[in-house]
């Protein structure tokens, strides 16, 4: 479990942190009513300012998740963060620079093509949103409210929900431009055009040996995930009423949920006893979806997108200490 800041967004607001790099510290500069002694400083594994690519994001923190999936190591990359803050930019990019997801595909494929006269490689995308804790499928978008199944040979699973054959990065990214077409949207005082809701891209990867030779076939098989998270948000400061209070209601819940999860499979990793003996899974159906590839035979890393201005600072401290 990785966890960094990766801030992308470029604002014209005098920012109030101080992002140092070299330390991977974030820390709130002197102002008016703040103290040092305030909890203003947060330290991470890694820390990025807006002068890093997406690309130096990319290599440090999920480029060898991504080349352990290809090994059969389940994999999965968070963007986290309020609304506006730049998360589906780093996992997407934008025509000027290469998001996390393509630089991902660009290195699954490049695999493939060094393996494919040992290994014969089979890989299948799915793509699909919650909102207000329905399951909707973005490449058949007329299927919703999927149910989610678990047995001993597929783990937890959607069941109904049909992967597409690809072959390619392209095949990839044309897919997933298709069912952002489909994705829940909507406007905030924070945001003209803020995803309400999360998105899961999934890239099943399934490979075997093809020499026979000594009579084994040995399959590997895992799931590399990218999830864009909706924003996290305070009602009071985005103004939202009727429906988009209702999906702010809905976010905020699941990710409070992803926060208690991480949090006790992080107290489990460091060999804790306190709330071993439950992890709410089932709480929310992110964190369900999700389950074999935050716990076991997986990589998780998340990305905590921040705002650096001044009015951004409630969101920021909330963001940093989630992180």
């Amino acid at each position: 479990m990785r966890p960094l800041i990766a801030r992308e967004r470029k604002v014209k607001a005098q920012p109030i942190w101080l992002v140092d790099p070299y330390s991977n510290t974030i820390m709130q500069k002197n102002s008016p009513g703040v103290r040092a002694s305030d909890g203003n400083r947060f330290g991470f594994n890694n820390v990025f300012d807006t002068h890093s690519s997406t690309e130096h994001v990319y290599n440090t923190l999920a480029k060898d998740i991504v080349v352990s999936s290809m090994n059969g190591i389940n994999g999965t990359i968070f963007a986290y963060g309020q609304t506006s803050s730049g998360k589906t930019y780093t996992i997407k990019g934008d025509s000027k620079s290469l998001g996390v997801i393509e630089l991902a595909m660009n290195d699954v494929f490049a695999n493939v093509e060094k393996d494919k006269k040992t290994r014969e490689f089979s890989l299948q995308m799915t793509y699909i949103e919650i909102y207000n804790e329905t399951i909707r499928d973005l490449l058949n978008p007329n299927e919703t409210n999927f149910p989610i199944y678990e047995n001993k040979e597929r783990g937890v699973y959607i069941n109904n929900l049909q992967g597409i054959t690809v072959n390619s990065a392209k095949d990839v990214l044309s897919l997933m431009g298709e069912g952002e077409a489909h994705r829940h949207y909507g406007r905030t005082s924070m945001n003209d055009f803020s995803s309400r809701s999360h998105t899961i891209l999934t890239l099943a990867v399934c490979s075997k040996n093809k020499d026979m030779s000594e009579g084994i076939n040995k399959i590997r098989s895992s799931q590399l995930n990218f999830v864009d998270l909706a924003g996290s948000e305070r009602l009071t400061q985005t103004g939202a009423t009727g429906m988009r209070a209702e999906e702010g209601r809905s976010i905020n819940k699941s990710l409070m949920f992803l926060g208690i999860v991480i949090s006790r499979l992080s107290e489990q990793g460091k060999g804790l006893t306190a709330n071993q003996g439950h992890i709410p899974f089932r709480d929310s159906k992110l964190t369900r979806i999700l389950q074999s590839s935050l716990g076991g035979n997986s990589r998780t890393a998340i990305i905590c997108n921040v705002g650096p201005a001044a009015q951004d600072r409630e969101h920021t401290v909330s963001t940093l200490r989630f992180g």
